[in-house]
């Protein structure tokens, strides 16, 4: 092929499902199958499904049908229950990450137009009851407040037989996520249902592992790395999810070992941790079939060094809010320089191009331009946000995926960063993940993030923010002298700056735009 566009197989049927169908499916093959484990609360299929159809039906005598109800609260058993109830129901589920404060509770309370919360009582301490009462007076639409700590009695309170249940269609808004704010002001995502079984259902047969094994849940699942893909993912393979509550090094050691882990996911700097723990060499492993990462840069030695650590086949995924999920993995059995080098080959259904970001026009082999995608999974838009929304699309309905990237001979896609973080320094296109790759093979570095920073000649000048391994500190210049060798040098970067750890979103992305921030102010100049 001369021009960089290319499509995932074709070989897998898309379901026309919602949520509930598919874990009526589940019921229905695996009805005895632990699906949930929390602790000591524990569900099976066939229980899964009938405590949500009670609960639906208990949540309808609060709200309607087309309902917006956010939910808000950490990772925990009773939250999938109320996931899959607001499903059954027809309720638009609006995912709100627990370490929200007041002011940005009430902003995305108020854009999401939630008439009710679904709550815990607090989080790390802080009351989340009280954030509520404190930012209901600015938000008229906002009607209930239910208690996540309540399920038991908001169950005994439903109809056994689920009846009643709204009649939910494929078409139908399942979840409104609201983007992570790596570049800015969240935007709410408007998930529907079939878009997100089909992603979670095709795109967990990538993963070839067998059904009825362990997951663990590591990623919130107010995220769609926990609420899509590990969730309906772990449901489309009647596998037991195994609840993390928290994220916690030792605990996600101790999980694998006892529940015998075969598939979980995890971003670097969670990855790094666990590796660093001193429990880690003392932990049986031996479960271990598969490790998907990705979400942010990757470099290459990361990935060889977490496929040597846990002795298990390593995946790196792509995806976005946006597109209903992942959009490209790599696969078991790829060469070794696949995994590390780039982010496999698109999902099936998923058509991708590298485009001109400014005309639009497809690029050819191995040219850097944005990735865009068409798929069923895809979002149709932002909530109330028709700006937005018209940019996020173009000419040939393609989401405009913000990312920059190629596409090789074989179809394998390399992730080379972000549109709006392409540096220009003195007229030349600069692309950080290129420098962070090369970086990244420097001993001693566990991290790094490379930034454009304003700058009265050059217009933007490289900088980059290294947070290295425990124990460990490198010298700036040899890593310098390092890049020297490797890359130009008007790409090597003129700014350095070690960190203990990054500014974040809660899904682990780094907040490039809060480094330029840090690396503005003039000690670090």
């Amino acid at each position: 092929m001369d021009e960089a566009h290319s499509s995932g197989h074709d070989r897998s049927e898309i379901r026309d499902w919602t949520v509930g169908q598919l874990l009526s499916n589940a019921a229905e093959k695996a009805g005895d199958t632990i699906a949930i484990k929390d602790g000591e609360l524990s569900w099976t299929y066939k229980a899964l499904h009938a405590d949500s159809l009670r609960l639906a039906s208990f949540l309808l005598t609060h709200f309607k049908t087309g309902d917006h109800v956010a939910i808000w609260g950490a990772n925990s058993a009773p939250w999938i229950l109320y996931q899959m109830a607001a499903a059954q129901a027809g309720l638009i589920l609006i995912t709100l990450n627990p370490a929200l404060r007041s002011a940005e509770v009430e902003a995305l309370m108020r854009q999401s137009q939630v008439v009710g919360v679904i709550s815990d009582l607090e989080y790390r301490g802080v009351s989340m009851t009280g954030i509520i009462e404190e930012v209901r007076p600015s938000l008229p639409h906002l009607r209930e407040t239910l208690l996540i700590s309540d399920w038991r009695d908001h169950l005994a309170a439903g109809k056994a037989d689920g009846n009643g249940v709204a009649t939910v269609h494929p078409d139908d808004t399942a979840l409104i996520l609201y983007t992570s704010g790596t570049t800015g002001t969240p935007k709410g995502v408007k998930l529907h249902h079939r878009g997100i079984v089909n992603n979670a259902l095709l795109g967990s047969e990538l993963y070839k592992i067998e059904d009825g094994l362990a997951w663990l849940g590591v990623m919130p699942f107010f995220h769609i790395g926990g609420s899509v893909s590990t969730i309906l993912g772990c449901i489309s393979r009647l596998s037991t999810h195994v609840v993390l509550r928290a994220f916690d090094p030792a605990e996600v050691l101790r999980l694998i070992e006892q529940e015998h882990v075969a598939w979980f996911p995890c971003v670097p700097t969670m990855a790094i941790a666990i590796m660093e723990h001193p429990d880690f060499d003392k932990t049986d492993l031996s479960s271990l079939e598969v490790i998907q990462t990705g979400a942010t840069t990757v470099s290459p030695e990361f990935v060889r060094r977490l496929g040597d650590r846990f002795h298990a086949d390593v995946q790196i995924m792509f995806g976005q809010t946006e597109a209903g999920g992942v959009m490209c993995k790599s696969l078991r059995g790829d060469p070794v320089e696949v995994i590390a080098g780039t982010v496999g080959k698109p999902y099936p259904y998923t058509e991708l191009k590298i485009s001109d970001a400014v005309t639009g026009d497809t690029l050819g082999i191995d040219q850097i331009g944005e990735i865009r995608i068409r798929s069923p999974y895809m979002t149709r838009g932002y909530f109330n946000n028709p700006e937005a929304t018209a940019a996020a699309f173009d000419e040939q309905g393609f989401l405009r995926t913000g990312d920059l990237g190629t596409l090789d001979e074989h179809g394998y896609v390399r992730v080379t960063g972000r549109l709006k973080e392409m540096i220009i320094r003195g007229g030349e296109n600069i692309y950080p993940r290129e420098i962070e790759d090369r970086l990244g093979d420097f001993p001693g570095i566990a991290e790094c993030a490379v930034v454009g920073v304003p700058h009265p000649r050059w217009g933007e000048e490289v900088a980059v923010a290294i947070k290295c391994h425990a124990g460990t500190v490198i010298d700036v210049e040899e890593a310098r002298e390092f890049l020297l060798n490797r890359i130009s040098r008007h790409k090597v970067p003129k700014m350095w700056r070690l960190v203990d750890d990054f500014p974040r979103t809660a899904s682990g992305k780094i907040q490039k735009f809060e480094l330029v921030k840090l690396f503005a102010e003039p000690e670090n100049q």
